[in-house]
């Protein structure tokens, strides 16, 4: 604690003589002492009967709480070393709390000189800035910085601020922070702390490479759109010391582009092609191909469904039809996202008539469609900002109950219309909210609200859309999102690579924000193309660190679960079979979302509430119905594609070849071409070769290389 005795000695005088400013220094303290967090006083709450705003984002409410309420009894006038205010947090009387404020401390010195001067809130000054730095000690793992934390103030005073900001690491186990600001990184790989003054709160990175020197075995890229993608991961993983996989086979390439891009297997016809052909740019051809596709269309359409919640629908099928088919239009004639989405903002009239209109029967009331919308458009999550100011961002419950005041006004049902009254009560002043854009300023009472949201929203100079959209489509096609959870953008929580976000997003504006040249740019490059990580091998608790951020930093393919729509059509694409009655047989379309369904339910699709789904492969109940259950089982028993590819085959290996390429789009190794030429016995004739075969075709039903696009 040296360093704090020195402080103590050097600032007590200046303290003793100075005003203490309630907003700037008094809350500071409280902060770093933890009084006001979520688990103290700063809860919705409360605790003991004292309540404090959130990190003290409210100071004149909490000057009400400290200084006035109760009557004035946490404060004594006449000895402040005797208010409630100061013994408490020094547990000089019993605080559930236990020390939070040393009684010697220069924090008790300010609180005490505050009380002393009349515990006036009389603000003289507000933050200017807040600059943070960190000063390199030693390398490698165990490397060392020393945070410097300064703030400048509208009275033009600079102020050394480090023993009243809070430094919050990511990961306690491998990034300790001490006493004095000093950083103590334990292992390899990135680390982020969260540093926190007034109403400031910045994340500083810090690298400790694998190895210092990462191989330099890639070749200078040129500036075409693909490789601008790879200069950038490629420079990530340097800065890591790692290095990305080699790339995937070439039966590996199609099935993953033909997921990604149609939601399909490839046919086996279209593998043969693929790989037999000698075109140098056969892979360009086929993700053309595939962007052209009436398949691209459909399942392109499925995805942005689940994004706009069309399943929320599911009780007004007419409602549900009519926004699902909207969607489908927009994909299909390539309407850029920021169009969709200033039509829905915008959307008025019959529901029944008007697609778009339906979007505001999804979000319920003026809140729950703020968050709706600032999910799905923007990427972050607002409902933050509804109780309290947010504390890992700067949304406020002004920007919350602002933008939701925006929405008061829409009339939902059978007639999407404007009122001209409609209102939301804000809690922090029970007063009708003023009508705002989130981060951006409030609006005059004669404004529309929906028209000026939608120009700010779709502005090329808005710093949420382009970044949210491009982040879903490179988590869709990556496996995972350069920011996660893909609507939790905030500071506090980086890009595993900004730089490639930015490029990203202005490419994507620079493209009318449609969804075709993103996907190929993303499918052109290297980094698509990578094989995964093999998590098979033995390897040590440290290789398998450096496997994840070798993945996390999309060096590697990351296997990801079908979603439960794709994985049941894949399955009826085997089997030749069909699950949905009427005009629509595949779960990626409006049934797939809609449509009563045991076995997508039971494969973990998608509630109301949720924009994407994943097939729970590891859930128990799931692997019984995979197992026993009669959807696979019965698909087999019934399918006469089956039996059909035995009698055209004639020959075991012949067929086994066949169902290899046709299930997992490749040919069988040899030691799985031995194992089941040894099942079949040499023949594919009798009952029980046909039991055989089911069985047969059930195992790779059943296997993660199915079940998973990698």
């Amino acid at each position: 604690m040296w360093w704090l005795v020195l402080s103590l000695t050097s600032a007590s005088a200046s303290i003793l003589h100075q005003p203490v400013d309630f907003d700037t220094q008094v809350m500071p303290i409280l902060t770093k002492a933890g009084c006001n967090s979520g688990a103290c006083h700063g809860a919705a709450a409360g605790r003991g009967g004292f309540r404090l705003s959130l990190y003290g984002s409210r100071p004149a409410t909490d000057f009400d709480q400290i200084a006035l309420a109760m009557k004035g009894r946490r404060i004594d006038r006449l000895d402040a070393s005797q208010s409630l205010f100061l013994l408490k947090p020094t547990e000089q009387l019993s605080h559930e709390g236990g020390t939070r404020i040393q009684p010697e401390s220069v924090d008790h010195a300010i609180l005490l000189n505050w009380i002393s001067q009349g515990a006036q809130r009389t603000p003289r000054r507000t933050l200017d800035s807040f600059e943070l730095h960190a000063e390199k000690r030693s390398d490698s793992t165990g490397a060392t910085y020393q945070i410097s934390a300064t703030a400048c103030f509208s009275d033009g005073t600079t102020t050394d601020v480090l023993p009243w900001t809070v430094l919050t690491p990511d990961d306690p186990d491998s990034t300790h922070v001490q006493e004095n600001g000093r950083i103590v990184l334990r292992t390899a790989g990135q680390h982020v702390v969260i540093a926190r003054f007034l109403d400031q709160v910045r994340p500083l990175e810090f690298i400790v490479p694998w190895q210092s020197h990462a191989a330099d075995d890639v070749e200078e890229l040129s500036a075409d759109t693909g490789q601008s993608i790879d200069r950038l991961v490629v420079k990530r993983l340097r800065q890591f010391g790692l290095e990305a996989t080699s790339e995937a086979d070439e039966y590996t390439l199609i099935r993953r582009l033909t997921l990604d891009l149609t939601g399909c297997l490839p046919s086996p016809k279209s593998v043969k092609e693929f790989v037999s052909s000698s075109d140098v740019d056969k892979l360009e051809h086929l993700i053309e191909s595939l962007l052209d596709s009436d398949e691209f269309n459909s399942y392109w359409t499925f995805q942005l469904a689940q994004l706009l919640r069309v399943s929320a629908l599911k009780a007004n099928a007419e409602w549900a039809r009519v926004y699902y088919e909207w969607i489908h239009d927009c994909v299909r004639t390539d309407i850029g996202l920021d169009q969709m989405s200033r039509q829905l903002i915008l959307a008025e009239g019959l529901v029944s008539e008007t697609g778009a209109a339906a979007f505001y029967n999804i979000g319920g009331d003026p809140r729950g469609q703020a968050e709706f919308v600032a999910s799905t458009m923007m990427g972050v999550r607002l409902q933050c900002a509804n109780c309290h100011d947010h504390p890992l961002d700067s949304w406020t419950q002004d920007d919350y109950h602002g933008l939701a005041a925006i929405f008061a006004r829409i009339k939902s049902g059978d007639v999407i219309r404007s009122a001209a009254t409609g209102r939301v009560i804000h809690p922090g002043t029970g007063e009708p909210a003023i009508r705002r854009l989130p981060d951006a300023g409030f609006l005059g009472e004669d404004a529309d609200g929906r028209t000026e949201f939608a120009e700010w929203l779709t502005s090329a100079e808005n710093p949420y859309f382009a970044r949210a959209m491009v982040n879903r489509l490179w988590r869709h096609m990556m496996g995972r999102g350069l920011v996660e959870p893909v609507d939790d953008h905030r500071a506090t929580n980086s890009p595993t690579n900004p730089e490639l976000m930015d490029w990203l997003a202005k490419m994507f504006r620079e493209n009318d924000c449609q969804l075709r040249p993103t996907l190929r740019a993303i499918c052109q490059s290297a980094a698509y193309r990578r094989s995964a990580v093999d998590h098979n091998r033995q390897s040590s608790e440290t290789s398998e660190h450096r496997n994840q951020a070798v993945a996390r930093f999309h060096g590697a393919a990351i296997s990801r679960p079908m979603s439960p729509q794709v994985f049941l059509d894949a399955v009826l694409d085997v089997t030749q079979s069909d699950e949905f009655s009427g005009h629509q047989s595949r779960a990626v379309s409006l049934d797939g979302l809609v449509a009563t369904s045991e076995p997508l339910d039971l494969l973990g699709r998608c509630s109301d509430a949720c924009e994407q789904s994943a097939l729970r492969r590891n859930d128990l109940a799931v692997q019984l119905h995979l197992i026993n259950g009669s959807f696979i089982n019965q698909k087999l028993s019934d399918s006469t594609a089956i039996t059909a590819e035995m009698q055209a085959c004639g020959r075991p290996e012949e067929f086994i070849a066949a169902i290899y390429l046709r299930v997992l789009s490749r040919p069988a190794r040899n030691h799985e071409m031995e194992f089941w030429l040894r099942q079949f016995g040499g023949t594919l004739k009798g009952p029980e070769s046909t039991e055989i075969a089911q069985d047969f075709v059930w195992s790779l039903l059943n296997s993660t290389e199915f079940c998973t696009n990698h």
